[in-house]
């Protein structure tokens, strides 16, 4: 099912024809009604008049995550704030805070990039539709939510801390597509293996906000017997839905419409030929609240602007498979930090969160790992937590190719503001 043909399967020439426009648009309203950004286009001598088309889009300058703190808590809003219908708050691992804001138009452009991304998974109105996502993580849960009702589905929105209550109520309802994370659907897996159960009639999953490998979505489509679908987005751009992944499940479609993609080197900063790894960076060309001119997400992947054989011509991104600031050395080791945090997050026996902090001492690189849990009496209580240290240690080992240095926190208290399973910090490169 195509949600939206006419832009969905629109022609290359009409899409960057489109794009052009909008992005003209877009700058001379920037550069109207955000100071911060007019002065960078100062800077680099560049007038609204300067940009006549795509073409000129690699005149523009990029805006980063550090522009966003710097322009906090309000200095990137292109709307004064009574024209604002939601906020939201963005963590990053520093423990700094963000804050976006939407209009109702950005509101009504989230559902619309959310629909499709559903449609694409074969959902439809004739589908009952659970959306699960953490307290933590709602915000992605909204926008799910609005665009499974703007495609008419029936809806069944949970918070994934009541698990037995989310089993209960895909049997209780008949519900045939779910919305989450790819640990939830993780967490249905072992249930439905452990139990002997069936997955019922849910024919389909729409999994984003953390990443995942195609090893983790072969297992759950083979316990379930459903087929998994890629979502792709950044709070800082909408949220979930910037990208959706059809059918054909090779690779998600970019709502072109909506937003610029652009692959660059990571080095140099210049656009790769498709099919080149390289930094994805975006620019939104319909967002009032924050619009944002060639973000740069430091995410890693690659494009294809081949049509599909689903029949849509949007052009497709690989899934994220790391971010640009990822990839460390440790005492000379080439270590990619997904596959650590990948490797604390299965151990799923151990109820915590880590923060793991990569540091130099006396000239060589240590690694210290902090378990932090709300229950760390209960870590202790066997053998002191020697057990507990002994297998994240050997779980961390194994990936940087030398012995972490391993500890509880036992008061139970947090070293940093964050939501994350977990936090790595790099103090080398302060």
């Amino acid at each position: 099912m195509i949600w939206n043909e006419a832009r969905e399967c629109m022609s290359r020439d009409q899409m960057a024809d489109l794009q052009g426009k909008q992005l003209v648009k877009l700058v001379g309203y920037m550069y109207r009604n955000v100071g911060y950004y007019r002065k960078k286009m100062k800077r680099l001598g560049l007038e609204p008049g300067d940009i006549r088309g795509i073409e000129d889009l690699c005149k523009l300058p990029f805006t980063t995550n550090e522009d966003l703190q710097d322009a906090y808590p309000n200095g990137m809003f292109a709307v004064p704030m009574s024209k604002l219908v939601r906020y939201g708050t963005i963590d990053s691992v520093s423990g700094t805070e963000r804050i976006v804001g939407y209009t109702q138009n950005d509101l009504n452009l989230w559902s619309e990039c959310m629909a499709r991304s559903i449609a694409m998974a074969g959902l439809s109105q004739n589908d009952v539709i659970q959306i699960a996502y953490d307290p933590e993580n709602w915000v992605e849960g909204l926008g799910a939510l609005s665009g499974a009702e703007r495609i008419g589905a029936t809806t069944i929105p949970m918070h994934t801390d009541k698990k037995k209550d989310l089993m209960s109520a895909i049997r209780k309802f008949h519900v045939t597509g779910i919305i989450g994370t790819p640990s939830y659907l993780m967490h249905m897996a072992r249930m439905i293996e452990k139990k002997g159960m069936s997955g019922g009639l849910v024919k389909a999953a729409v999994c984003g906000g953390t990443f995942w490998t195609d090893k983790t979505r072969k297992k759950i489509q083979d316990v379930i017997g459903i087929r998994m679908y890629d979502i792709y987005g950044m709070d800082e751009l909408m949220g979930l839905g910037v990208a959706g992944e059809c059918k054909c499940q090779k690779g998600m479609h970019v709502q072109e419409d909506y937003f610029i993609a652009e692959i660059l080197d990571t080095e140099t900063l210049i656009a790769v030929a498709d099919g080149v790894l390289g930094e994805i960076v975006f620019t939104t060309l319909q967002k009032q609240g924050i619009p944002l001119i060639r973000f740069r997400t430091m995410n890693i992947t690659r494009i294809n602007h081949e049509k599909c054989e689903c029949g849509r011509t949007s052009a497709r991104i690989d899934r994220i498979c790391n971010r640009a600031s990822d990839i460390v050395y440790i005492r000379g080791n080439r270590i990619l930090l997904f596959s650590i945090e990948n490797a604390l997050s299965e151990l799923r026996e151990i109820k915590a969160s880590y923060i793991v902090t990569i540091k130099k001492e006396h000239g060589l690189d240590i690694v210290d790992v902090c378990i932090e849990s709300s229950q760390s009496n209960e870590l202790m209580q066997s053998d002191n937590g020697e057990s507990v240290k002994r297998c994240v240690a050997a779980a961390v080992g194994k990936i940087i190719g030398m012995k972490p240095n391993v500890y509880i926190r036992e008061n139970g208290g947090t070293l940093l503001y964050n939501r994350r399973k977990v936090t790595i910090i790099d103090e080398r490169r302060y």
